[in-house]
Formats: C-alpha cells, sequence, structure tokens
C-alpha cells in the first residue's frame, strides 16, 4: 500500500510541474511512434497505477514454478512532470517525462541476452526510495526531453551511487538541447571536481563488444559516435548521449518532433549493447575505486626512502588513483627497494624536481605544460632526472599529447623504440620472453614479441621512458575489459624493470 500511496504522490508532484516548460521545450515531449487505434488512452502503455496485489494462492504440485527473476542491469529513473497530447483522431496520450519511450531499457536488455546471452532485467526507480548501492542496480538510466532539475537531496544521492561504482547514462532521446544542457548541468553539480570530457572514439566503450565509429541517425548516414563523460579514475562513471538511443532501442520514430536527432536502430542497440557490457565489465574495477586503498598508512619521512613523485597538468593527470601507491609497494616487496610508500603529487612550478630520482606522468587525454614548466623538466632531466610517462588505456588522444610534449622538451627528436638488447631489459631484475599485453593490446599489436616502450636518449642513457601500453591499470590488478594494457604480472615486472633502470643509471 506505501508504494501505491508513494505513486500517487509521484503523479501529483509530476501534475504539479506540468506546464512549467516554454512552448519551445514542451515541443520535445511528445507521444513517440503512431497514434493509438482504439478508444481514448488516458496514460502511455505501462503507465497506469500498479494493481494492487492480489491475495497469494499457493501452487498446487503440478503446477510449473517459474524460475527466479533476472538480475536487475538497468533502473530507469522517475523524474519530472507530463503532457496529454491531443490526437488529431480525438485519442489523448499522456506522456511523462521520464518515460516517453516506455519500452525502451527492456528492449535493449532483449537485444543484450540476444547478442551476448547475458540476461538482464529494467525497473523502474525512484530516486527517493534509490539506497545508493550501485550492486542493487549498477545502472541508472535518465531519459527525456525537458530540462531535469534534481532536488539537492537527489543530487546528494546520485553523487553517493557514482562514487560508489555505479554508472549513469543520459539519454535525450529525441537529441533535445534542453535536455542536454540540464542533465550537463546537473553532473556539474553532482560531482563538481569532475568535468565532463568528450569520450575519445578509441575508448573502451566504443570498441568493447562491436568496434563502433559511425551510425545511422535520422538524419545522417554515416554520423560518427559521440559521448560526453564524467571519469572517476579511469572508470567512464556517466555518459550523455547527444544523439538519442530509446528510440532506436524500441525501434519506433517520433513523428511528432520534427527537430528529433536520434540513432537508428541498429547503430542505437550497438551503441546500447556496448555501454551495457561496459557497465557489467568494469564494475569490479569500480567497487575497487570506490572502497579506496587498503594499504597501510604513509611512513613518515625518511631520507633514505626514494620518493614517487606524479606530476601535475592541466589535464586529466590522476587518472589512476591509487596505482602509484601498488606500485611501489611492489618494488618494497619483490625488489627491497626502501619506498616511502605514498605517491607525492608534484606541480611542476612550485615544486624542487631535484628532490625526486625519477618522475611519473600518466593521464587520460589531451593535456599540456606551460613554458616555464617545459623548460623547467627538460632542466630537471639533462641534471640526471628520469620521467616515466604511461598511456592510461592506451588511447591515442594521450599518445598525441605525450608525442608533442616530447617534441618541445627535445626538438628536433622523436621518441625512439627501446630496443630489446637494451640494458633496460637485459640487465634489469627481470627477463621478458614475450609482450605480457592483454588480449585487447595484442590485438591492437599483433606482431610485437616483447614489452612496447619508446624513450629518448642522452648520451648513454635514456632520461625518458614512454608507455603506449597501460602500466598502471596492470598494478591495480582488476579487470578493464577493452583496454590496452599490460597483464598484472608484466606490469609489475616491467614497471620494476624501468624503476631498477633509473635508480642505477
Amino acid at each position: 500500500m506505501r508504494c501505491v500511496l508513494r505513486y500517487c504522490g509521484i503523479l501529483l508532484a509530476a501534475a504539479l510541474a506540468a506546464g512549467a516548460a516554454s512552448p519551445e521545450e514542451d515541443a520535445f515531449l511528445r507521444p513517440v511512434g503512431r497514434p493509438p487505434a482504439a478508444k481514448a488512452q488516458r496514460r502511455q502503455g505501462g503507465e497506469s497505477l500498479p494493481p494492487l496485489p492480489l491475495p497469494a494462492t499457493p501452487l498446487r504440485r503440478s503446477e510449473k514454478k517459474h524460475p527466479p527473476a533476472p538480475t536487475t542491469l538497468i533502473g530507469k529513473v522517475i523524474w519530472g512532470g507530463y503532457l496529454d497530447y491531443t490526437w488529431p483522431n480525438g485519442v489523448v496520450t499522456r506522456v511523462f517525462d521520464w518515460n516517453m519511450v516506455p519500452a525502451d531499457a527492456q528492449q535493449l536488455l532483449r537485444q543484450l541476452k540476444a547478442r551476448s546471452g547475458l540476461e538482464y532485467q529494467a525497473s523502474s526507480l525512484d530516486l527517493g526510495m534509490l539506497s545508493g548501492d550501485p550492486s542493487e542496480v549498477p545502472v541508472l538510466l535518465i531519459s527525456g526531453g525537458r530540462r531535469i532539475n534534481f532536488t539537492p537531496e537527489e543530487r546528494a544521492k546520485l553523487r553517493k551511487y557514482l562514487l560508489d561504482g555505479g554508472m549513469i547514462w543520459f539519454d535525450s532521446v529525441v537529441g533535445s538541447p534542453f535536455f542536454l544542457r540540464s542533465a550537463a548541468e546537473e553532473l556539474r553539480r553532482i560531482l563538481p571536481e569532475a568535468p565532463l570530457r568528450r569520450v575519445p572514439a578509441d575508448h573502451p566503450v566504443f570498441h568493447i563488444a562491436k568496434s563502433l565509429v559511425a551510425g545511422e541517425t535520422n538524419r545522417d548516414k554515416n554520423r560518427p559516435f559521440e559521448l560526453e563523460g564524467l571519469f572517476l579514475g579511469p572508470r567512464l562513471a556517466a555518459v550523455i548521449s547527444p544523439v538519442g538511443l530509446g528510440c532506436g532501442w524500441d525501434n519506433t520514430y517520433p513523428e511528432l518532433i520534427p527537430s528529433a536527432t536520434f540513432y537508428r536502430a541498429g547503430a542505437a542497440v550497438d551503441l546500447g549493447v556496448n555501454l551495457a557490457l561496459y557497465a557489467i565489465g568494469w564494475f569490479d574495477s569500480a567497487r575497487r575505486y570506490a572502497a579506496g586503498e587498503s594499504g597501510a598508512e604513509p611512513d613518515a619521512a625518511n631520507p633514505e626512502q626514494v620518493p614517487f613523485a606524479q606530476l601535475v597538468t592541466d589535464g586529466f593527470w590522476n587518472s589512476d588513483p591509487g596505482a602509484g601507491e601498488r606500485f611501489l609497494r611492489h618494488l618494497g616487496r619483490n625488489l627491497k627497494v626502501n619506498t616511502a610508500g605514498s605517491v607525492n603529487y608534484v606541480n611542476i612550478d612550485r615544486a624542487e624536481l631535484s628532490d625526486y630520482p625519477f618522475c611519473y606522468l600518466g593521464g587520460l587525454g589531451n593535456f599540456q605544460l606551460s613554458d616555464a614548466a617545459a623548460a623547467k623538466l627538460r632542466r630537471y632531466l639533462d641534471d640526471g632526472g628520469f620521467l616515466l610517462i604511461n598511456n592510461t588505456m592506451g588511447l591515442s588522444e594521450f599518445d598525441a599529447a605525450v608525442r608533442k610534449l616530447v617534441a618541445r622538451l627535445y626538438p628536433g627528436r622523436a621518441l625512439e623504440r627501446i630496443p630489446e638488447n637494451h640494458p633496460l631489459f637485459t640487465r634489469g631484475p627481470y627477463r621478458f620472453s614475450d609482450s605480457g599485453f592483454s588480449a585487447e593490446a595484442a590485438a591492437r599489436y599483433p606482431n610485437e614479441r616483447y614489452p612496447l616502450l619508446y624513450g629518448v636518449n642522452d648520451g648513454d642513457r635514456l632520461t625518458l621512458i614512454y608507455s603506449p601500453v597501460d602500466l598502471a591499470g596492470g598494478w591495480q590488478q582488476v579487470p578493464r575489459p577493452g583496454s590496452i594494457m599490460y597483464t598484472p604480472e608484466a606490469a609489475g615486472r616491467l614497471g620494476g624493470s624501468i624503476a631498477s633502470y633509473f635508480l642505477t643509471h
């Protein structure tokens, strides 16, 4: 009974909210699909109040028992108001902000089962009932055509949900600019410390099941796929699709919205299945980051300890929180290196780089250094320092930024492949009989037979080493489907060899 009363409360709040939007905004909230031929209906399919439960009747022994329901993957968030639309034939359809395409999530999960064999279910979800535990509902789907406006309490719940490992999909259904702008603003309010970024075209979410480059929309036969994303560490925690997905998932057409922009069924399902498999495959990693590092507290400062300096840039420089600490513990356990156990985050402009025998730079996406910072870093390298650069998930945008940085640090020179017979491999603590790549990295670099590293030589020593294949992901020792990375064992061994080279040269 409480659930029914709460649902009535939601409808009442929706009724009070109805009509608050401008006519231009309301034009993006219309029935999706053809008009019903039956007598007038007051609500879209699936929108009537849920029936009260009937008295339970025990099954007779001869009756077949139903298997348990599949696990919930997607919770479709109830929000906003509604509009009543009258068709030319007099039929009235009530359209809710949150449910323009009532069967979108269910149809997507049917396609997921057909393609992968994985069976999940979707359910509607009132944010007031959200527990905040992503293991109950790993993905929240927020869809619509008009502006979203969450309350401070709802934003707090969504923040906790994301930080605890959940994923949120914002689907504009028909490419509504009102929904898109409000979705971006809500994410800025929910997690102001994590700015939205364009998801790179070679990110795992575009390739985890089917490699996606472009898809058909109602306006373009071959439009490049695009998502705006919010990253927590290396994990894509929230996405906004500027092109509608729900119409394609349900294979329906928003005839009443002339300015609609949406993916056709094939493209929408391809991207939706990739999103679902990404959420499933990265869930363990998401929970690891949510739990935080469980290692010992950093030791007190000791001049005999080797410090670990991670450089701060204007880009997404801390793309793998905790990886440095795990790497230091590996060095301490396996190579008996007396490390400080914690990472120092170093701003090049303000820090004394000579305090550190080597520095680490990682990231996702583009970054730049100021002229003063680049000059200071070059002096540090010339004076005997070392720099290790790691490409989180092995993405091309960061790779391009690294090569531009090297060209600024060493004009007229380029990164060179570190050969198999280099002392880093032949005189280090480990030997390598293969590349140590993950399956995805092996597919990207099919002919490699030993680790892929590039460097810059200054006389007889390497001053800079760049790994285009992700080392830190291996240090974390959690699954990262779709990532171009080293296996955990190979990442530890290769990192140990690099650190040993730096400390002995």
